[in-house]
């Protein structure tokens, strides 16, 4: 998805994502390439379908707390093209209004360190 298409700007940034599906059944780990207050990039050859939703649970450095998240997978990248990797576009859509704060906060950080 291009940036003019985004609510939220996104930070490169590698973190480790844990998802299950709705039910809590399963488990999938992912490894994050970008991340926004609406949701990542997630880099991977397992992917999900357009649609689908799970939860996943993630860090991010320098945070000890572990932020929760309901999540839809928005777009699917299933055949790469030269440097971009395999992976899906996941958009939070529940976030409790203290891991969104926190998100929020340390993306904030990392913009005014950019800058």
């Amino acid at each position: 998805m291009s940036p003019e298409h985004r609510r939220f700007a996104r930070q490169p940034l590698q973190v480790a994502f844990r998802g299950k599906d709705l039910e809590g059944a399963g488990q999938l780990l992912f490894e994050g390439a970008d991340l926004s207050a609406g949701g990542a990039f997630l880099r991977s050859d397992v992917l999900l379908e357009q649609g689908e939703r799970l939860s996943v649970e993630f860090r991010v450095p320098r945070m000890p707390r572990l932020l929760k998240a309901q999540a839809r997978v928005a777009w699917v990248r299933r055949f790469p093209d030269g440097a971009e990797p395999a992976g899906m576009g996941i958009e939070f859509l529940v976030l409790t209004d203290e891991d969104s704060a926190v998100l929020s906060q340390y993306l904030s950080s990392l913009a005014g360190d950019a800058g």
